[in-house]
């Protein structure tokens, strides 16, 4: 759930959205890294930057506080999300799988109920100018919601989602990403990753230089995958309770959504997703902090002091 490619895939719809917003970031490096030679550049500037400058480049995600490294301005990540979101949509629309208003407009009334609920709770409904697709994929547990404010739901994930309250578990988690900033926090640590890459190579020969990205994949980029995975589920648990559905429910869901996913997952530490009893876990940590905002609904949502 969500723009990952998701653990057992049985199509390529699993990483598709994921396809579709590398490709989108692909063209942005191209436009701003133009060769090895800027990037080795771009190395030794990074290394040369005075701290103040580095602190202008650090941002605190909203609802935790979490210090992040963003070298991409919001309106280049939203740039970012609205071209993956158009070349996915086009990409339907050849398959004949869109699914209009007019041919499921139950299905489209359910998403969009639930998903305004959750856009007004997060404070963003001026911020984007917001869309969102109906995908009739039957197979595909999936959905997303990426920068710029664009939404993507599978259909396959409606019967999983079940309620009300089970599909803004599901949209919460979603939006989650986009409050925090998570695709340009992505594509800075892709940037970083490519500069120590370059100057690894630069100075070590091509193999060392090789060897760092694959290190990089393992030793920091999975782990920050899971890490904005959990941040989303703790921002999303709030903005559905925030939103008026009650957020113990959050838990079936999830405990659904480990029965759909079946057996075959790769290790925790080899996934880009935590496991569903470690979601579960640290929802019911959360359970305390969303209860507030259930009860109050009027509560300000704020990094914790």
């Amino acid at each position: 759930m969500c723009r990952h490619c998701v653990p057992n895939a049985k199509n390529g719809d699993d990483c598709a959205i994921d396809v579709a917003l590398e490709a989108a970031v692909r063209e942005y490096m191209s436009r701003s890294t133009v060769s090895r030679r800027a990037i080795l550049r771009a190395g030794l500037g990074l290394l040369a930057m005075p701290a103040t400058q580095v602190l202008q480049s650090c941002a605190t995600v909203p609802v935790t506080g979490r210090s992040q490294l963003r070298l991409v301005s919001e309106e280049e990540e939203a740039q970012l999300g609205v071209t993956a979101f158009q070349q996915l949509r086009q990409e339907e629309v050849q398959k004949g799988r869109l699914l209009t208003d007019r041919e499921d407009p139950a299905a489209h009334a359910w998403v969009k109920r639930v998903t305004d609920r959750i856009i007004g709770a997060s404070g963003l409904g001026n911020a984007y100018h917001w869309d969102y697709m109906l995908i009739n994929a039957p197979t595909t547990v999936n959905a997303a919601a990426i920068a710029g404010g664009r939404i993507i739901v599978y259909t396959g994930i409606l019967p999983v989602a079940q309620t009300d309250a089970g599909l803004a578990t599901i949209l919460g988690h979603e939006v989650g990403h986009v409050m925090a900033h998570h695709t340009a926090e992505r594509v800075s640590q892709t940037q970083l990753v490519n500069v120590g890459a370059a100057l690894t190579s630069a100075v070590g020969g091509e193999l060392l230089g090789a060897v760092v990205p694959a290190a990089a994949q393992l030793g920091y980029l999975l782990p920050y995958s899971r890490a904005h995975e959990s941040e989303a589920d703790h921002i999303g648990l709030l903005l559905m309770a925030k939103a008026g559905y009650d957020p113990r429910e959050s838990v079936a869901l999830w405990q659904r959504m480990n029965q759909a996913g079946g057996s075959g997952r790769p290790p925790e530490f080899l996934s880009t997703h935590p496991n569903p009893e470690t979601r579960i876990t640290q929802l019911q940590g959360w359970m305390p902090q969303a209860w507030q905002y259930y009860q109050n609904p009027n509560l300000p949502l704020s990094p914790p002091r």
